[in-house]
């Protein structure tokens, strides 16, 4: 899903992946979501669909660091001509293959966030979740997908740092239940997940570099202001069996409305800090800022 000199290994990020049994399935879906990934996506997709408006009618997105495509897919399935780009040809083999099961139509490259292989002007959403906090150097990528937006277009970065003191530390205790109560060979499968590069910048840093480059109205916020809940919650996530992720679901869904009712927001957004993540969105802008 990325590629980087500095920090972080791509051979690892690729074997950590393409070995699990996580990799295959896809965290979208049409219908209700029946486990806490679902849910999540199905919420960055309603998030996402709130910052574009009502009468965003641009279609060309690219999901960089695409993985399964699980994002893409809610693209897809409203209508965009989309683009899923990842370093890694097996990765993208499954992707396609995922789009393909599902009836989703999908354009799938092999290619470098480094140095994106479009024109200027390509897409008119750029997105990518879970991918630029696996980069020391974040100049270059953000660079990259503000050139090949559209003007007008919208860049939207799902960033996942190495939180510490956010909404999961009440809970690491269950998690901890939980990988008590599995056997020692899942034990082992999950110890063996490689360590892979995280950075613990908080959204300030890739503000300031936006700044630098021809993007207008842009703004963060935390997301994601729900625990995980498994025996491995590290990458890639390890689901629950379906009747307690069915519980955990509706539990979580009761929140969001509360959260909802009581701060009359998006009920996904919350304190930079809290979450499980933060986004980073702006607009693209040719002329003078």
């Amino acid at each position: 899903m990325y590629s980087h000199n500095k920090k972080g290994d791509q051979k690892a990020f690729n074997d950590n992946w393409m070995i699990r049994k996580e990799t295959h399935y896809i965290h979208w879906t049409r219908d209700e979501p029946q486990n806490q990934i679902q849910l999540a996506f199905r919420r960055h997709w309603l998030l996402f669909q709130e910052i574009m408006g009502q009468n965003w009618n641009r279609k060309r997105s690219l999901e960089v660091g695409c993985g399964r495509g699980s994002m893409s897919a809610y693209f897809a399935d409203n209508g965009f001509d989309c683009t899923l780009l990842d370093t890694s040809k097996s990765v993208i083999q499954t992707a396609k293959k995922i789009f393909g099961v599902n009836g989703l139509k999908g354009n799938f490259n092999v290619g470098n966030v480094m140095n994106l292989p479009y024109a200027e002007g390509s897409f008119d959403v750029v997105l990518s979740i879970g991918l630029l906090e696996h980069f020391e150097d974040i100049e270059t990528p953000l660079n990259e997908q503000i050139r090949v937006l559209s003007d007008g277009g919208l860049f939207l970065g799902y960033i996942v740092p190495k939180y510490i003191d956010n909404v999961q530390k009440k809970y690491t205790w269950i998690n901890n239940v939980l990988m008590g109560m599995v056997d020692i060979k899942t034990q082992k499968y999950v110890l063996e997940k490689e360590n892979i590069f995280r950075s613990d910048s908080n959204s300030e840093r890739y503000i300031n570099i936006l700044k630098q480059l021809p993007a207008r109205d842009i703004n963060a916020s935390g997301v994601y202001p729900l625990p995980m809940i498994s025996y491995s919650i590290d990458f890639p996530f390890t689901l629950l069996p379906p009747e307690s992720e069915r519980i955990l679901v509706k539990h979580f869904q009761e929140i969001l409305i509360k959260r909802k009712e009581k701060n009359k927001a998006n009920p996904w957004l919350c304190k930079e800090g809290y979450g499980q993540a933060f986004l980073i969105w702006c607009f693209k802008n040719k002329g003078p800022l």
